[in-house]
């Protein structure tokens, strides 16, 4: 009776790290930038849910070029921030979003039809600091 109840201890101890570690993997995956759509015709609005105290930068390009940066001071926000964005110039033409600093790059794909954009991630980029040990 002992051993079992031991073996059902250790299997519950085993399915509890393995669901932690799928949850961690999980919001690896799922970077808390996001870019959502408004109400507002050509208007989208970028969310960054981390407290950094450091710049963010927003840039917006197509194949070709940079067409417009957005910096943003810490001073600014305090636990993250939610701006929004006037995309009226982009013409219905498919365009990118990166929002990074230097921890985080996180790119989405945006697409539009008659206006109304939709935001696809296409790249999040975590850049941790290498430590070295004696």
């Amino acid at each position: 009776m002992k051993t079992k109840i031991i073996i059902a201890g250790v299997i519950v101890a085993a399915v509890s790290v393995m669901t932690v570690r799928n949850a961690q993997a999980r919001d690896q995956q799922d970077p808390s930038v996001k870019i959502i759509p408004t109400t507002q015709k050509d208007v989208i609005k970028v969310i960054y849910a981390f407290n950094s105290a450091e710049v963010v930068n927003v840039k917006f390009s197509n194949r070709e070029e940079v067409l417009k940066t957005d910096e943003i001071s810490p001073k600014d926000f305090e636990g993250g921030f939610s701006k929004k964005y006037n995309v009226e110039k982009m013409d219905d033409k498919p365009f990118w979003v990166e929002i990074s600093n230097s921890a985080l790059s996180v790119t989405y794909r945006m697409k539009s039809q008659n206006g109304k954009w939709s935001a696809q991630l296409e790249k999040t980029t975590y850049t941790n600091p290498i430590v070295a040990m004696n």
